[in-house]
């Protein structure tokens, strides 16, 4: 008789490619479209099956409800024809949460099933892992499996702390490859997946990048200013069947995958509402050992979070009792660990950074809408559009330039300053961000303060130049 491991891994090699369907298919049996992390980790694994070997682990974390088991099983099910009994998918949290096991036991009991001990492969396989962080040993179970053999890839996905724990000799073994909350066209392209439009909505070839380019490396404003007049036409292109209330549609919830596919709003709110409930109550203490007491202060802490970006951490800890001051900076720093939360220093030295109040913005601006809806109700999205749309811009600067240890993303400080300080090839480029039609006087006051290159002033104007300032429509920006 099978023990409950074996009988598990059965279940899996025999079911798996029926299972994986409810991941990867809608309610009407039509395909989820893939999003672009899709593409990268085939090429990883299509590499390996072409004999490249020495990349045989790839990680996907990120923030809950980003997708991670949806690009997984899309994955599975791209390679299991090609190789199916050569693929297995298994999810560390019912192995270790509802079989009271490991992923040692799970891998043992697959090399029985397989006939051969890993070490003994001889031809490709693929364990793909959905949530490994529920083995608190996965680190080292991983890096077992890599010097075990070379003909094993293992693909896996896990909570946004994941490249966080691993260990130093896993993570030079493994490729970490985040997935963030949806961009704009990523919305765009699915939202007419699941709408009733006959043609799929795809980003223009190029644009991103040239819109990066233009924004980010121009020599000046003037060039800036001049390539980004040039991208209209195919900007235009792009909008064409468009209505521009999507952006406000982006805004509230469509930068999460699974708000796509659900019409209800208030089934939304709670989905979001659940999402950040475990966030709290299962991701952090993950992260860091906070007692009950600490924990069951976190919402509080997001929802002052949620109505002001800029916090100081000793008016806070005033405001919510029984948290020290720095009990709520080990919190924040979880959060942000968590991927709830973008930290943006204050611009200057490192004794400024420390001396002056950081602003948070959130991975989501639904997580945001949705905190701000618990306190205001319907009128929140109105009222703090700004905020969303300052999210929308940290969040892509965070995905398309935090690379490094030390992010070169900064806010002004001082009173009337800049949202924003990107440090770029040793150019500093400010950003300032509106909802409605932005003056530029922000921004003009921090380029003068610190000497800047030129200002990006993102808001609902048309293109437009003011000496070393371009005033940027957000449905360009909304592009990269």
């Amino acid at each position: 008789m099978l023990n409950s491991i074996d009988q598990y891994i059965q279940n899996q090699i025999s079911r798996a490619p029926i299972a994986m369907k409810s991941f990867t298919h809608d309610e009407n049996s039509e395909p989820y479209l893939t999003r672009n992390i899709f593409i990268r980790i085939k090429k990883l694994l299509n590499d390996f099956l072409e004999g490249q070997k020495e990349i045989r682990i790839a990680a996907i974390p990120g923030l809950r409800g980003v997708g991670k088991t949806t690009v997984l099983a899309q994955l599975f099910m791209e390679f299991f024809p090609k190789m199916p009994d050569r693929i297995l998918y298994i999810s560390a949290d019912q192995i270790v949460n509802t079989l009271g096991n490991d992923l040692s036991s799970a891998f043992d009991s697959f090399q029985k099933f397989l006939g051969v001990n890993f070490e003994s492969l001889e031809k490709p396989l693929f364990i793909f892992i959905d949530e490994v962080h529920f083995d608190p040993k996965w680190p080292s179970i991983l890096k077992s499996i890599y010097d075990r053999s070379k003909q094993i890839f293992v693909l896996c996905t896990g909570s946004s702390a994941l490249s966080l724990q691993s260990s130093t000799d896993l993570a030079r073994r493994a490729i970490f490859e985040k997935l963030y909350p949806m961009n704009f066209t990523e919305y765009i392209l699915l939202k007419s997946k699941h709408s009733s439009a006959q043609n799929l909505k795809f980003p223009e070839k190029g644009l991103k990048t040239a819109l990066k380019n233009a924004l980010f490396f121009s020599k000046n404003a003037e060039e800036g200013f001049n390539q980004l007049k040039k991208l209209q036409g195919i900007i235009n292109k792009y909008w064409y069947g468009i209505d521009l209330m999507e952006i406000d549609n982006f805004m509230r919830f469509g930068s999460m995958p699974f708000a796509l596919t659900i019409k209800n709003q208030e089934r939304i709110h709670a989905l979001i509402n659940e999402l950040i409930d475990k966030v709290i109550e299962k991701d952090l203490l993950e992260i860091e050992k906070f007692d009950s007491t600490t924990i069951n202060s976190a919402k509080s802490i997001l929802l002052l979070l949620a109505s002001s970006s800029e916090l100081s951490v000793n008016k806070v800890a005033n405001t919510i009792k029984n948290i020290s001051v720095n009990t709520l900076s080990d919190m924040l720093h979880a959060l942000e660990r968590a991927e709830m939360l973008i930290r943006v220093y204050p611009y200057g030295s490192a004794y400024s950074q420390v001396r002056k109040p950081s602003k948070y913005h959130f991975m989501s601006p639904s997580i945001r809408h949705v905190l701000l809806t618990l306190i205001e109700g319907q009128r929140a999205f109105e009222s703090y559009k700004g905020y969303y749309l300052e999210d929308l811009i940290a969040l892509t600067l965070h995905r398309e330039f935090r690379q490094t240890l030390i992010s070169p993303i900064m806010y002004d400080s001082s009173q009337g300053g800049a949202d924003f300080v990107v440090n770029l090839q040793n150019k500093n480029i400010v950003l300032e961000v509106g909802y409605g039609e932005k003056r530029i006087k922000q921004a003009e006051t921090t380029l003068n303060k610190i000497n800047g290159n030129y200002a990006l002033v993102i808001s609902n104007s048309e293109l437009a130049l003011h000496d070393n300032i371009i005033k940027v429509p957000i449905k360009d920006f909304l592009l990269i």
